[in-house]
């Protein structure tokens, strides 16, 4: 079994868990952070975010499909074609770049993260 020694630990890296360890790092504490999947919780990883993203998606296929020709747009009596596969990438790739920032965002501030699973014994 691994030891570690520090002032606190952090079990998981959410919002609530990254705010803890930054402040308590800012205040001198050598803090610990374990997250078992990915850096920033259900709302970036699965939920606020990626949902926000396909909305707005969704919102822009609306406006394209109801409100264009109010604006003077011109398609040329095609409809707009959604490239899902691209759509998803996007999406990954904005979570993916939100968790390097909470990553980088633990090294600037002295917080050690490690991936896993803990709990008291």
């Amino acid at each position: 079994m691994t030891s570690y020694e520090y002032d606190l630990l952090v079990i998981g890296g959410g919002s609530g868990g990254i705010a803890c360890a930054k402040r308590s790092a800012s205040h001198g504490k050598k803090v610990l952070c374990v997250e078992r999947d990915r850096l920033g919780g259900t709302c970036v990883n699965v939920g606020c975010v990626p949902k926000k993203v396909m909305w707005s998606a969704a919102h822009i296929a609306d406006t394209l499909k109801h409100d264009m020709a109010h604006y003077g747009f011109d398609n040329g009596g095609t409809e707009a074609k959604l490239d899902f596969g691209k759509l998803k990438k996007a999406r990954d790739d904005y979570v993916k770049r939100l968790n390097g920032i909470y990553a980088n965002g633990f090294v600037n501030a002295g917080v050690t993260g490690i991936f896993g699973e803990c709990g008291f014994v």
